[in-house]
């Protein structure tokens, strides 16, 4: 049974307010903690950056910060027990006049160590990590590109044990109001005996993005006297892109968030139908109801929010975002009727959403959901706020309420957000965030990123959670792919290991589940890339726990309790 019926109330008009409590849910420590970093403009970028990521440089089990700075004069900071150090120097991360806009990490050369790659203005750059410093590559091993690309994707599409890219790419020509797309590579990793190679194959694949200009009467652009060029070919302008397995087939699908999605060409979902090795995709946009609501998209991200067994999607835009719920393989706009509802402000100016993070924050078993938001100057018919506060909406297991800004902590008071990633930096159960801020904007406040530390008021003190990293031996070094599904009592929680970006941003591969009253996951279920299935039994709550993929199958024995080891250090790459 569906826990979130549609109902004709609108529930984002509730504020969630706690009772009294000692703290705001959330404190910003970023300058408390060793962080520093400002994000600055590059040329032409037109204030979509930057973005960060949340990566172990050096394996020794916390995660570590890369933030970006359209300029080029990106920063990398250690994690050293819930401090950071500034290990930029020498580092290999910085790249001046670099025209930056996103960032995954991901492990693709497979050494058992996590790379930087950089979505660029111009040729997009490979940093493969040799040891917590960094060694540019990119164009030369086959995956530059020389687009004006935004997000990039890290998937076995192709399941043959290494990741491959996939990149959204942006604008070819800027004809305003009809841009030409830039059509979208996808990066096949064709590594052998150690030598890195990637061969791009979207347009083969047919995942590119190429369409044509339809009829678009939403907005009157009349009065620009420049015609509506309908039938004449272009691209996607995509922003976001998403590689979650949908039909949990056991191989990525894959998902475009695309701006001016209402007059250019609207978001995309393709379904992986990989078989005997041969790569195929279908497009399944109209008969999953994908596009339910054209956007200026700018992120997706998937969680199973209602615990009904299936990925739903929150979509972030300019204006209202969309939560689509799955029933059954299509999807349903159920945003006004469960409340995470963004809108406008006070004065009816639209607020622009960008990086979005799903994440059980007080614990309760249900995931709830942190909302960035930015000013961008626009025309003058899409007119945005000026200072826009961050949001958190409290999953409440029938609906969203919001936290009010005085109470959740996250306001910040810069309203330039751009990137975001959730990562449990201290390693104390409880998620935390990461906003970064674009620079220029504001010339007063510059895009300094803001760590945000969850200080646990929204929590019940008996709250329980469990968090799981994994390693794949058979499977790609970080398992992205895998499928976990944990039981406890009446909870069944689904996650999936992925190297998205959401809004130019990669968060960290540790899996946080809340699990509420509950003192143990009566049952884990991992189904890692390589097809192994792997089942532990009565796992301890409030730990982080390793689990490295078996060579066969693996179910303890009944009632056999199983409390996996903390998290130690790779000794070695693989």
């Amino acid at each position: 049974m569906n826990r979130f019926p549609l109902t004709s109330a609108v529930l984002a008009t509730v504020f969630l307010t706690p009772a009294p409590a000692a703290q705001d849910a959330f404190s910003e420590v970023t300058s408390s903690v060793g962080l520093d970093h400002e994000h600055k403009d590059g040329f032409d970028t037109a204030n979509m950056g930057g973005g960060m990521a949340w990566l172990d440089i050096d394996a020794d089990g916390d995660d570590d910060l890369f933030a970006g700075s359209s300029d080029g004069f990106h920063s990398l900071f250690r994690n050293q027990g819930g401090a950071f150090v500034d290990v930029t120097a020498g580092s290999g991360v910085q790249a001046p006049g670099s025209e930056n806009l996103g960032v995954i990490a991901g492990d693709l050369d497979d050494d058992g160590l996590c790379d930087l790659y950089l979505t660029n203005d111009g040729e997009n750059t490979l940093l493969l990590n040799r040891g917590g410093s960094f060694h540019k590559t990119g164009k030369r091993v086959g995956a530059g590109g020389n687009r004006w690309s935004t997000s990039a994707s890290l998937a076995d599409f192709d399941m043959d044990g290494d990741l491959d890219i996939y990149v959204g790419n942006y604008i070819d020509l800027a004809t305003f109001p009809w841009h030409i797309g830039a059509p979208n590579d996808l990066y096949l990793n064709r590594s052998e005996r150690g030598s890195l190679r990637f061969d791009e194959r979207a347009a083969r694949h047919g995942v590119d993005g190429r369409g044509v200009f339809g009829p678009s009467p939403q907005i009157p652009y009349t009065e620009f006297m420049v015609p509506i060029p309908t039938g004449s070919p272009t691209s996607t302008c995509t922003l976001s892109v998403c590689t979650l397995d949908y039909d949990e087939d056991g191989d990525p699908d894959l998902f475009n968030g695309n701006d001016f999605g209402m007059w250019i060409l609207p978001d995309q979902m393709w379904r992986n139908d990989l078989a005997g090795g041969k790569l195929s995709f279908t497009d399944v946009t109209e008969e999953t109801n994908f596009d339910v609501r054209p956007l200026y998209n700018m992120g997706i991200n998937p969680c199973d929010f209602d615990h009904d067994g299936d990925w739903d999607l929150y979509l972030s835009n300019f204006g209202d975002n969309v939560l689509l719920r799955n029933d059954g393989g299509r999807y349903t706009d159920v945003t006004y009727d469960l409340g995470p509802v963004s809108g406008t402000d006070e004065d009816q100016k639209s607020l622009v959403s960008w990086g979005t993070v799903w994440g059980d924050f007080d614990n309760d078993g249900w995931e709830d959901l942190f909302v960035a938001y930015g000013y961008i100057s626009s025309v003058y018919f899409l007119p945005n706020a000026f200072r826009q506060a961050n949001d958190l909406f409290m999953n409440t297991g029938t609906g969203f309420e919001r936290v009010l800004p005085g109470v959740s902590g996250i306001a910040d008071g810069l309203g330039i957000a751009r990137g975001v990633g959730g990562c449990d930096f201290d390693g104390d159960g409880r998620l935390d965030v990461y906003v970064q801020n674009t620079g220029d904007l504001i010339p007063s406040q510059p895009g300094r990123g803001r760590l945000f530390l969850n200080t646990g008021a929204l929590e019940d003190s008996a709250h329980h959670w469990l968090e799981l990293r994994l390693r794949g031996t058979q499977s790609n070094s970080e398992a992205i792919g895998a499928r976990v599904d944990v039981y406890a009592r009446t909870l069944h929680l689904k996650r999936q290991v992925l190297a998205d970006p959401i809004y130019l941003s990669s968060a960290t591969r540790v899996l946080h589940f809340g699990l509420g009253a509950s003192e143990k996951a009566d049952r884990i279920v991992v189904h890692w890339p390589s097809g192994t299935v792997q089942e532990l039994l009565d796992v301890d709550a409030d730990q982080l726990l390793v689990i490295t993929e078996p060579a066969a199958e693996v179910r303890p024995a009944p009632g056999k309790p199983f409390s996996g080891p903390k998290l130690a250090p790779i000794q070695s790459p693989r």
